[in-house]
């Protein structure tokens, strides 16, 4: 089979050579009509919709091929030790109420789904040494930052920071107030400017610092659990993400088998329609040729990392985040180095991946149960409430705490801690594989493959558990045992490089979103998935850029 890297860098349709290389032998081999590259959920969607949809009653001849051994790319679900009627999610773990292709998938498959709380009234805020409650954070008196007073309003503290910086530069820009509720922020980034500039220009940061205090900036990036949402972003692109996915009326849901059930559901439709998926394939190379007057791709894989293969395929599609496409040999007619393909790379380069790791612990009992309850003013009155569910957070490395679940039957209980962006580097060292031996886990029958399979490194457990114990003020009590079991996966590893893509400064997300998806308009070479979305961060932003893709470039009818 021809090496990686043995496909030319370029490529014109009056190239006759690159033509002629196309011998008799090649052309009797299998051709699939379409290719597709990962197995995560943007991949098996459009595989499984491409399957159903057959054209003249002819099956479709197409293939997804995975570098790893499993379906679901940033979704994977595990099942701890000691608790084996609780999906643990090391990826993508929830859906938002207004995420209406991933709501009819699940209805469609019948998959099971429940409410996933958050930000518990009872559950801790512990920032800059003080112990809050999240309800708390509306009590100016309660608050450790020095808030101007246009900001220690119960409007303000109830709308969030975000919002009310959004609210100024809108005014600013549009000379009135606007209901963020009402604003076309795509209409916005075209025909308003602010201070001279366009959105897309300008940092969010930077008109974040510009229209509240620093200290009201310091309190809403501490209290948001993440390190990179206020950071990354153009202001055309993250003021109107950070406002419809953690605005204060979104309800969030999350999956009872595991997220990971979707994409296995869609990469089983698709196998019952015919299609085929090979594991351990990743895609090395690939160029374009031709057979007679169409287009053909051909692909060079190599399988359990050391064979090689070649496919062809008609139509290829990556399925893929940045730093998977530029893992692929920069050789080719779309992807080599050729002046041609500055276009292509801009493209691919217009995002930004961010760093995150989810870390789960086993412990023989849900401990935070057992600090004592503070009071809830509800509908029904005044209630006493324990820790029990969602999240607490803390401006400590840590960051964030999920309590996920209690087993009914043997007390175990397991958390969830997420972390992203900046506060990585304190982990660095810690989380170093060739110097951090793994945790050593006390019980590890029960606990799925997966879940044994995602070794945590011991030093980062150690130091998890010691912030854990500051964070909920019980850091002198002796009858809290280390945990039992403990998973762990850094999404910044390849070939993900990130859990996440954020869009870059100056780029018009709107123009490059429609543009990748076919990123050389003459070639039937296609990319799709979350990073390129207006979604991104979500599964619903893998499903949105799929489906445009199929309906733009497959010619495939909206989905019902």
């Amino acid at each position: 089979m021809p090496a990686c890297g043995a496909a030319r860098d370029c490529v014109t349709r009056t190239d006759v050579t690159r033509k002629s290389r196309m011998s008799s032998k090649d052309s009797d081999s299998e051709i699939l009509d379409v290719a597709v590259i990962g197995a995560g959920v943007s991949g098996v969607y459009s595989a499984w919709r491409l399957a159903s949809c057959k054209g003249g009653g002819t099956p479709l001849k197409a293939k997804v091929f995975e570098t790893s051994g499993r379906v679901g790319g940033r979704l994977l679900s595990v099942t701890p030790p000691g608790i084996p009627g609780t999906r643990v999610e090391l990826g993508g773990m929830r859906f938002t109420s207004s995420h209406t292709r991933v709501k009819v998938l699940l209805e469609q498959f019948g998959i099971p789904t429940h409410p996933f709380p958050v930000r518990e009234p009872q559950n801790i805020c512990y920032v800059r040494g003080h112990r809050l409650r999240h309800q708390d954070l509306k009590t100016p008196a309660l608050i450790p930052y020095n808030l101007l007073s246009d900001e220690q309003t119960p409007r303000s503290l109830d709308v969030g920071f975000v919002a009310v910086s959004a609210e100024r530069v809108l005014r600013s820009m549009q000379k009135r107030c606007v209901d963020l509720a009402k604003v076309d922020w795509k209409d916005l980034a075209e025909r308003y400017l602010y201070d001279g500039v366009r959105l897309r220009d300008l940092p969010l940061h930077y008109l974040l610092q510009r229209n509240v205090s620093d200290e009201a900036l310091r309190f809403a990036d501490d209290v948001s659990g993440y390190n990179s949402i206020l950071y990354t972003w153009n202001a055309a692109d993250g003021f109107p993400w950070n406002l419809d996915d953690f605005g204060r009326d979104v309800k969030y849901f999350g999956i009872t088998p595991g997220f990971a059930s979707l994409p296995t559901k869609l990469a089983k439709g698709f196998e019952d329609a015919g299609g085929q998926i090979l594991f351990k394939h990743r895609l090395e190379s690939f160029d374009v040729g031709w057979e007679g007057d169409r287009d053909l791709i051909e692909m060079q894989f190599a399988v359990d990392g050391d064979k090689r293969c070649t496919i062809k395929a008609r139509k290829l599609i990556l399925a893929m985040p940045r730093r998977s496409l530029e893992l692929i040999a920069e050789s080719g007619a779309v992807l080599g180095r050729a002046p041609e393909n500055d276009r292509v790379r801009n493209l691919i380069r217009s995002v930004t991946p961010i760093p995150l790791f989810k870390l789960a612990l086993g412990y023989r009992f849900p401990w935070w149960e057992t600090i004592d309850p503070v009071a809830v003013v509800t509908d029904q009155g005044t209630q006493w409430r324990p820790i029990r569910k969602g999240v607490s957070i803390t401006d400590l490395p840590l960051r964030q705490c999920y309590y996920w679940a209690t087993d009914p039957d043997t007390g175990n209980a397991v958390v969830l801690i997420y972390d992203d962006g900046r506060d990585l580097e304190y982990w660095a060292g810690l989380r170093e594989r060739r110097e951090s031996p793994a945790y050593s886990q006390r019980v590890t029958e029960g606990g799925d493959a997966e879940w044994n399979s995602h070794k945590a490194p011991e030093l980062m457990v150690n130091e998890v558990h010691r912030q854990l114990l500051e964070i909920h003020g019980v850091d002198h009590r002796k009858d809290i045992p280390f945990p039992y079991a403990a998973a762990y996966r850094d999404w910044s590893e390849d070939p993900f490089g990130g859990g996440a893509n954020f869009w870059h400064l100056h780029v018009d997300s709107e123009q490059v979103g429609r543009d990748i998806l076919q990123p050389k308009p003459s070639l039937p070479v296609f990319i799709c998935g979350e990073a390129y979305s207006h979604q991104q961060g979500w599964v619903e932003g893998a499903l949105q850029t799929a489906d445009q893709m199929l309906a733009t470039h497959f010619a495939l009818p909206p989905p019902s």
